[in-house]
């Protein structure tokens, strides 16, 4: 259920670039045509930049897309490595929680102030700080979800056989 999530904030996440594009092309247009910017496109497109990045973290999690550098473990036997994708994904669960406990704190906070922006309008911050916390909350499931199949499903496979661990290394 975690990944359908996932894959749907992607999703999500992805179709922000096309809104983020026509407001840009949108307001452009206007001010170069007419002299008559959109009142608050600069604000709002920075409030869908950070959902377009936040909702799509969980999505490359589950795809597996996230960077990764292999020089060591690539050489590794496929049961250490699922141990050390374990550690790895266990350590990430861990600051990813860290980071939702107090971006959390920041958007609650945030929201019972009505923190505002001041520039060409008056813009709210605080959906944008709620859109940071839910990203990465998201994110922190997924990555449980993965630590928790990689302990209890990834298991060594039994001796002598050439096993690949899914999704490592793609």
């Amino acid at each position: 259920m975690i990944e359908k999530i996932s894959d749907f904030l992607g999703g999500l996440s992805g179709f922000t670039t096309l809104v983020i594009t026509v407001i840009v092309i949108l307001d452009i247009a206007l001010r170069t045509l007419l002299n008559a910017p959109i009142p608050g496109a600069t604000e709002f497109s920075t409030l869908l930049l950070v959902a377009l990045v936040y909702l799509g973290l969980a999505s490359v999690q589950a795809g597996k897309a996230n960077f990764s550098v292999e020089i060591i473990v690539v050489h590794l036997p496929p049961s250490v490595r699922r141990v050390q994708e374990a550690l790895v994904t266990l350590l990430s669960a861990a600051a990813i929680g860290l980071l939702v406990w107090f971006t959390g704190k920041e958007a609650w906070t945030s929201t019972m102030r009505g923190e505002m922006t001041f520039g060409a309008i008056i813009f709210p911050v605080w959906p944008s700080r709620i859109i940071v916390t839910f990203g990465l909350a998201i994110l922190w499931l997924q990555l449980v979800c993965d630590a928790l199949r990689l302990i209890f499903h990834g298991l060594p496979a039994p001796a002598g056989e050439d096993a690949e661990i899914k999704g490592v290394g793609q």
